[in-house]
């Protein structure tokens, strides 16, 4: 079993702080995937959970043993980092035999594994090629395969797919996707792309500040977030934010549910969230109940999705999603449909306030 447990971990670089009291259960063959901003302390959890990096305090155990005080070789883990770090003097088949080689076993224990693993990443007609002949994809799956021959207890990956262009990211996406579902691993994933996070994960961890602000199903954080950070930080384009009393006076009201706390009055609300996928365009100034009024100032057509910025008085940008088939264009005035129902609202601390409906 390669269950990881992690129970008030923290890390801290001199007087600096980075990871602030982490706990932290993921399943046998899971795959999580941390995300958050750039020094959010997402890879440092990696290192640590490596043992790359020295823990300051707290615990972490893999399958019930705590590794804590282990060595990184001691862990039985792999990792996969952004840079490929193959030798370049070496072929495609010396690369991935090199750790069981270091380790002592069989030349033909090797040389099996070696194939077992080309077979699985498709690297079968590459395997005598050396890395200055090889694609950016390829070489990071010859990187993979120098893990996969050394039957860990579990996968590691630290932004593997940040040097590759967009279509073969995309490629790498599905192959990584399809090794868990073969391998039945698991794995940890670091990124800061919320669409590697939202395809890959299992689960997510969102980090920010040292600290995990939610973990969950990728869907449940995008339409379940905890707090005003995660609401904005998943969703591309991210989620449309709007104080409170500007709403109000914009005379928006909303029939069938009052966004209220038990125990809390609407007074608790501090601002709105909603996705551009829930607000829909109309050309021409109506308003009336759930809309709001406002001037195209820029747009985006991106094939399957268009992206509308529209200006409203009072407010400020914000931005709708709609089909290709929906034209507007730039100065054009346009009325924005709110739904009610996929509103989220927030206090002044940002935490998400829970809806009541109406009596």
């Amino acid at each position: 079993m390669s269950e990881i447990s992690i129970k008030g971990l923290h890390k801290a670089f001199g007087a600096v702080h980075v990871i602030k009291g982490v706990d932290l259960d993921i399943a046998d063959k899971e795959f999580v995937v941390f995300v958050g901003p750039s020094g959010c302390g997402k890879s440092t959890m990696l290192r640590l959970i490596a043992g790359l990096e020295e823990v300051s305090e707290g615990s972490i155990a893999l399958g019930g043993e705590d590794v804590t005080s282990l060595t990184a070789p001691e862990r039985g883990l792999a990792m996969v980092f952004q840079s490929y770090a193959l030798y370049p003097h070496k072929t495609v088949r010396e690369n991935m035999a090199f750790p069981l080689k270091v380790a002592g076993l069989p030349s033909a224990e090797v040389a099996a594994a070696v194939e077992r693993a080309a077979a699985i990443l498709q690297l079968e007609a590459l395997l005598d090629r050396k890395p200055k002949e090889l694609s950016g994809g390829q070489r990071q799956r010859v990187a993979i395969g120098r893990c996969i021959v050394r039957e860990p207890k579990a996968f590691l990956f630290d932004e593997p797919l940040s040097n590759l262009d967009a279509a073969l990211r995309v490629e790498m996406r599905v192959q990584i996707a399809r090794l868990h579902k073969q391998l039945a691993a698991t794995m940890i994933y670091v990124t800061h792309d919320q669409i590697e996070a939202m395809t890959l994960a299992d689960r997510i961890v969102v980090f920010s500040e040292g600290r995990i602000e939610q973990i969950g199903a990728p869907l449940a954080l995008y339409e379940n977030p905890s707090n005003l950070f995660v609401a904005t930080f998943i969703g591309s384009p991210k989620m449309n934010v709007i104080a409170g009393a500007d709403l109000a006076s914009a005379g928006i009201s909303f029939t069938g549910k009052r966004p209220m706390v038990e125990g809390a009055d609407a007074g608790s609300i501090h601002s709105y969230g909603i996705r551009p996928e829930h607000m829909s365009l109309k050309t021409g100034d109506t308003p009336g109940k759930n809309r709001l009024v406002g001037e195209i100032a820029i747009f985006e057509k991106l094939g399957g999705d268009s992206f509308y910025h529209v200006d409203v008085e009072g407010i400020g940008t914000v931005v709708a999603r709609t089909l290709p088939t929906e034209t507007f264009e730039e100065g054009e005035r346009v009325t924005l449909s709110l739904e009610p129902q996929h509103l989220h609202a927030f206090d002044d601390a940002g935490r998400t306030l829970t809806y009541r409906a109406e009596d």
